[in-house]
Order: structure tokens, then C-alpha cells, then sequence
């Protein structure tokens, strides 16, 4: 009679203790997508127009940058889809790249914003990870340096003329956009669906000073993406001000901004990847299915590094991915099951993750 009762109450012990640790571990024990972990935050971080060779080595200027890689995870062997800025970062957010030949797609030079806008639309009529990201209940914002208000842009309308928001260390373009500020460099403005909406994007396009405020209220959304301006994000070498530009400026920005989120993102189950839209324009190699038609594309090898919570620090993947990968892998750890055009056909970075 006392052995059943004590095993009765050891059954008792044991199933407490399951329930207990599975109901602690529930937002651990979210099943994973394609092997990646599920996240509570995601956030991009875009340099600019840099080679894998020349941005992560121990003779590289950017000698912040290189000093957290033994921190998070390295993908040496990832790869942009084209060249050019905006076909880039439209494939990091849509999963659709720019056309074969070069056309008005890369940057829409000498175009409107209305109209590089629709064509853009046309070609990710699917969707944006912002659309995923807002469908699936969860926020999201674009941080962009170089403007002081929300939703800045150059002039959005069937008439208007063309794009002259081109970061080019000129005159400041408006009362709210600086002269290294670039319309090509913040993807969310090319969706009609967005810069056709006012009020959303104003919630959702903000200037880059409002990150610091949303850490510090722990506000900080499910998905962000962080774009520089084109002299903190590399492009400009020299910067217009008297700044060295290229890595040593990108390199200096981070170190001055990135501490803050590091630690945020560590303690709130959160993921950082750090990257390159394109490599030097001499260099045409490329991997995977993100190109053009589901095609390698040919942006060149820029390298990647994911930081925070459950990567595998200190490790370096062998396997070649590229920004239909990133858009794949954020999807999942979003929660997100369907994947957006040339993410559907893309590998996940399965390998960047602790076992």
C-alpha cells in the first residue's frame, strides 16, 4: 500500500515537473521551419558596395566589425543577387530580383520614384516581408539615417519628375532628408502598397534615431531593417564632410550604435545579421536561386554575420547562400510558412544555429 502511494506521487512529481518546464520552455519549444530557431526579433543591418575579401579579413578597416565575428556565426560564402543597389535590397524584402539585362529596374535612374515604384510592385505583386510580417499580427520597422522625419521620399506622384533623393552628398534634398540620404537604399519605399499609404508609412518608416528610443521602452519590432546613410553605410569614399567613407566611416557608425542593440537583441530573443547589398561591380560571382528567372545571381561574394540569441558563435559555414536565403531564414524565424518568390526555391541557413 505505501509503494503505491509513493509511486503515485512520484507519477504526480514527474508529470508536475513536465508541465512545469514545458509550459517555462513554451517560446522555446515552438516547433522550428527548416531548422530555424523561432525568434522574437530580426534585425537587417546593410552595408554598402563591399567584397568579402576586403570587409572581413584581419587587415580590414573595419576593425569593429571584425571583432564580433568570433561572437556570432560566419557565412563567408553568402552572396548578393545583382548589381547596383535597389535590385538588392528588394530581393532581401521580396525575394524577387532584378531583370537579366540591365534595364530601369537596378536603380531606376533618371526615372520617378511613381514609376520605379510600379515596376517594382508589379514584379513582387506576392508581397514584402513587411505585408508577411504585419499579416502574422507582429510589427515591423524601416530605420533609415540621413532623415529627421518619417516616411521621407522624393516627390511620389504619376507627374512627378526624376528621383533626385540619390544620397549624393550634394545639397540636402529636402527639410528632412540630408544630402547622404538615398531612396534606393530604403527597399519599403518601392512597394505601392506602402509609399501609396501614407499613415502606414509613416508608422512604419522612421528616421534612425528613433531606434535608440525604442530600445530604451523595449519597443523594438518583430522585424527591422537598418540602412545608413550613404556615407555611414560605406558607399561614399571620401564622404562629402571630410570623412574617410568605406569601411573606416561604416565601421565607425557601428561601433558608435550597434552596442546597444547587441545587448537588447541578446536578452530578448533576438537575431542580428549583418551584410552587404553588392560587392565591387568587377566582381560578377554569384550562387544559389535568387537571381534573375530563379537563376545564380551575380552580385558578387560580400559575406554575412548573424549575431544573438541560439547562433553557433564562433562557427564559419561552408555553404553558399544568398538574399533569398536571408528573406527564407527570416520567414522562419518569424514564424512565417510561406515564402515569398525566389525564397520559395532557396535554401534556409540552417547551419548558423547551436545544436
Amino acid at each position: 500500500m505505501e509503494g503505491r502511494r509513493v509511486g503515485a506521487l512520484s507519477l504526480a512529481v514527474v508529470t508536475s515537473a513536465a508541465l512545469a518546464v514545458t509550459g517555462a520552455g513554451a517560446t522555446q519549444a515552438v516547433p522550428t521551419i527548416d531548422g530555424v530557431p523561432r525568434l522574437a526579433h530580426v534585425v537587417i543591418w546593410v552595408l554598402e558596395n563591399e567584397n568579402a575579401t576586403a570587409t572581413w579579413s584581419p587587415s580590414s578597416p573595419a576593425k569593429y566589425l571584425n571583432s564580433l565575428v568570433p561572437q556570432g556565426a560566419f557565412v563567408p560564402q553568402y552572396y548578393a543577387t545583382g548589381h547596383a543597389s535597389l535590385d538588392n535590397y528588394v530581393a532581401m524584402t521580396s525575394g524577387v530580383a532584378g531583370p537579366l539585362v540591365i534595364n530601369t529596374y537596378p536603380d531606376c535612374a533618371g526615372l520617378s520614384l511613381w514609376t520605379c515604384t510600379q515596376e517594382v510592385s508589379l514584379a513582387a505583386h506576392t508581397g514584402n516581408i513587411a505585408d508577411q510580417v504585419e499579416k502574422a499580427g507582429m510589427g515591423w520597422t524601416q530605420y533609415s539615417d540621413g532623415t529627421s522625419a518619417p516616411c521621407v521620399h522624393a516627390p511620389y506622384a504619376p507627374t512627378a519628375g526624376p528621383d533626385s533623393f540619390q544620397g549624393d552628398s550634394a545639397t540636402p534634398e529636402s527639410s528632412t532628408a540630408g544630402p547622404n540620404y538615398a531612396d534606393r537604399h530604403v527597399p519599403f519605399l518601392y512597394y505601392a502598397d506602402i509609399i501609396g499609404n501614407t499613415a502606414r508609412c509613416t508608422a512604419h518608416l522612421r528616421p534612425f534615431s528613433d531606434l535608440s528610443a525604442d530600445l530604451a521602452a523595449g519597443h523594438l519590432p518583430a522585424y527591422s531593417f537598418i540602412t545608413p546613410d550613404t556615407c555611414d553605410d560605406g558607399h561614399d569614399s571620401p564622404c562629402a564632410d571630410g570623412r574617410p567613407g568605406g569601411l573606416i566611416t561604416a565601421d565607425a557608425f557601428l561601433q558608435a550604435n550597434l552596442p546597444p542593440l547587441l545587448t537588447y537583441l541578446q536578452a530578448n530573443n533576438g537575431l542580428l545579421i549583418i551584410t552587404t547589398d553588392e560587392a565591387s561591380t568587377n566582381d560578377l560571382s554569384g550562387c544559389c536561386t535568387g537571381g534573375p528567372l530563379g537563376l545564380r545571381g551575380f552580385g558578387g561574394r560580400v559575406g554575412l554575420l548573424a549575431l544573438g540569441t541560439g547562433v553557433a558563435a564562433g562557427t564559419s559555414s561552408t555553404k553558399q547562400y544568398d538574399h533569398a536565403s536571408l528573406l527564407r531564414t527570416v520567414e522562419d524565424a518569424l514564424g512565417i510558412h510561406v515564402h515569398l518568390n525566389n525564397a520559395a526555391t532557396a535554401h534556409a541557413m540552417q547551419d548558423i544555429w547551436a545544436k
